[in-house]
């Protein structure tokens, strides 16, 4: 059966009929045979990075790829980082072979942690080479913390600078018939314009190219390190685009070109001797059947409420946008459960240290203050660091703001402290449609919210009001935490996002580094010895059933707006933060949706 008929044939399948088939499946592939033992050959590990690797990695159900003899598969960062740490500690091995001639994803922060773990391998004396296909900025990063590597003769190199996409929906609002109203504190709150501007403006278009130049100093300063060239040199390099293998190689981005296909017999040869290849061991095929996929489905299968009985160092991972709510969510943060973890932490006697580890663009402002003022108690407790990620801006750099030292990446995205609220209103597309709705009310205050209404003088004055003290709330809270006067502080505000390293430079981080240094530096400043360490919460391994079967969660997008909304993503286009408002707006259908104030820094503009 050809992958076509199978996604076919699935579609007409009853649900129930579908999940019984699963339990046929199996998944994993066997166990590769061990190479023969040989004490006059030099062991070479070849490790292969593929996909996408993640600090929380998600599962995710395809009906399809499940019939077809796909898995439910995820990749762990951290179970490949620790299988780095065993190939340093095993004396029996010569040499590691990194092959990155698949495509494969670490994110900004963990591209520049990896190359750390490589550096170790290199300090104990193993020889590492990277093997490599073609070759871009991300996959550059990682190879140069090799010492040496071997380029296939027919690939491509591309080193480009960083650059950003941005998204703007205005002229697609004025087609729809979407009026936005947004109030905001700051003049560079970034996360507004997608929604109030056709284009950027040229004052935030100045200070991203900024921002942009200091992520991509520290890229350069990497791979420099790494190859031994000077930065300006491979900023050159950038410049020039593509280039041949031979170029590359000129160029001391490479050492040695390879025929197609003649990787293992290259390196054998580089080595001199004999060669005993090892990769890394898979885990014996596992029958699934209906009972597990029903365990997953309910979300089972998680030692996440496993008490501690050793000395623990939790890295507590603060990962998604921040929302309101009682009931966790996969990809969010959310408040009331957020804030039952830390507690939980906090008394618990075997946990001698937190490292939070953020990851987040911000969010609610009442949800992230809520989290930091748990967190605040967990700081009064024991010792704590921040660690943050590729991104911890608004409400994900408002957490932080408690007396406990930030570690960050060079190219890290953080600040964006401001404020902003935000109202959408569909009068205009209802009338469009042939939908006039009219409101019966005693006084003009009782339609002060009403869908249709535009907002009066008055009442924006009022709402600003409300976006300017939840702004000073924010700007006192970082004040107090990183010893900034305010008056120091708010040319860094208003909105503003940084890098990493300019963050560093303004203050409003303490130290450059990543999830491993965060940790040393607890360790170290708590007196710790041998600990244990432990990632919560937990990813999630349950399975929503109402994405499998269907459900109610998108309603809010139908008619018009669906039909857009879906013709821009099919062109490529994120619409996640205008779906994430929306969302976010109707959480609470009894309170005022233009109260609701965000913490949030762009999320549609990407870096690459």
């Amino acid at each position: 059966m050809n992958r076509m008929n199978a996604q076919k044939q699935t579609q007409t399948w009853p649900a129930a009929l579908m999940i019984a088939a699963l339990g046929l499946l199996c998944f994993g592939t066997p166990p590769a045979k061990a190479a023969a033992q040989n004490k006059d050959a030099k062991v070479v590990h070849h490790l292969t990075l593929r996909g996408a690797y993640s600090e929380r990695p998600g599962t995710s159900l395809d009906l399809a790829s499940l019939v077809m003899g796909g898995g439910l598969n995820s990749k762990s960062y951290f179970k490949l980082v620790e299988h780095i740490e065993t190939l340093a500690e095993d004396d029996a091995i010569d040499c590691v072979v990194l092959d990155l001639s698949q495509p494969f994803m670490l994110g900004r922060a963990n591209t520049r942690d990896f190359a750390t773990r490589i550096a170790k391998l290199n300090a104990t004396g193993k020889r590492t080479i990277a093997w490599v296909g073609s070759m871009d900025t991300a996959n550059l990063s990682v190879a140069a913390a090799c010492s040496e590597i071997f380029m296939s003769s027919d690939g491509m190199v591309d080193i480009p600078s960083a650059t950003m996409n941005h998204t703007f929906f205005k002229d697609l609002f004025n087609l729809l018939g979407v009026n936005v109203t947004a109030v905001r504190a700051g003049d560079f709150k970034g996360a507004v314009e997608p929604f109030t501007r056709a284009s950027m403006s040229v004052h935030l278009r100045r200070h991203y190219e900024a921002m942009l130049r200091s992520m991509n100093d520290a890229a350069v300063a990497q791979i420099a390190a790494g190859r031994k060239l000077p930065a300006a040199r491979v900023r050159e390099l950038q410049q020039q685009r593509l280039m041949r293998p031979a170029t590359a190689k000129a160029a001391k981005l490479i050492d040695r070109l390879v025929e197609p296909g003649r990787m293992r017999e290259t390196v054998a040869a580089a080595l001199g001797g004999k060669v005993e290849w090892r990769e890394p061991k898979t885990k014996p095929p596992k029958s699934f059947g209906l009972t597990d996929l029903l365990k997953l489905l309910a979300g089972g299968g998680s030692s996440a409420d496993k008490k501690n009985t050793k000395p623990t160092v939790v890295v507590f991972h603060l990962n998604g946008q921040i929302m309101d709510g009682s009931k966790p969510s996969a990809g969010s943060i959310i408040d009331g459960p957020t804030v039952k973890a830390l507690d939980k932490l906090r008394q618990d006697a075997q946990v001698k240290g937190v490292v939070l580890r953020i990851n987040s663009p911000g969010g609610s402002a009442t949800a992230s203050e809520n989290i930091r003022v748990a967190i605040e108690r967990l700081v009064a407790a024991k010792p704590v660091v921040f660690s943050m990620g590729d991104v911890a801006a608004s409400g994900g750099y408002l957490v932080a703001c408690a007396k406990a030292p930030i570690f960050a990446e060079a190219d890290t995205i953080t600040g964006s402290i401001g404020v902003f609220g935000m109202s959408l209103s569909f009068d205009t597309l209802l009338r469009r449609v042939g939908v006039n709705l009219e409101t019966v009310a005693i006084d003009e205050a009782a339609r002060q919210f009403e869908l249709g209404k535009p907002w009066s003088d008055e009442e924006l004055a009022k709402l600003q009001a409300h976006v300017d003290a939840t702004y000073t709330l924010f700007l006192n809270r970082v004040s107090g935490a990183r010893k900034l006067p305010v008056a120091k502080l708010k040319p860094l505000a208003g909105g503003r996002v940084w890098s990493g390293a300019q963050a560093k430079a303004h203050g409003l981080v303490d130290h450059l580094g990543g999830l491993t240094a965060s940790i040393e530096h607890l360790r170290k400043e708590a007196k710790l010895g041998e600990v244990e360490i432990k990632h919560l919460p937990k990813a999630s391994a349950g399975l929503n059933l109402s994405s499998l079967l269907g459900g109610d969660e998108d309603e809010i997008f139908q008619g018009e707006l669906k039909r857009q909304l879906t013709k821009i993503r099919a062109l490529g286009i994120d619409t996640g933060p205008l779906e994430f408002l929306l969302r976010h707006a109707r959480q609470n259908p009894a309170a005022p949706k233009a109260m609701k104030t965000w913490m949030l820094q762009p999320m549609n503009f990407r870096i690459r």
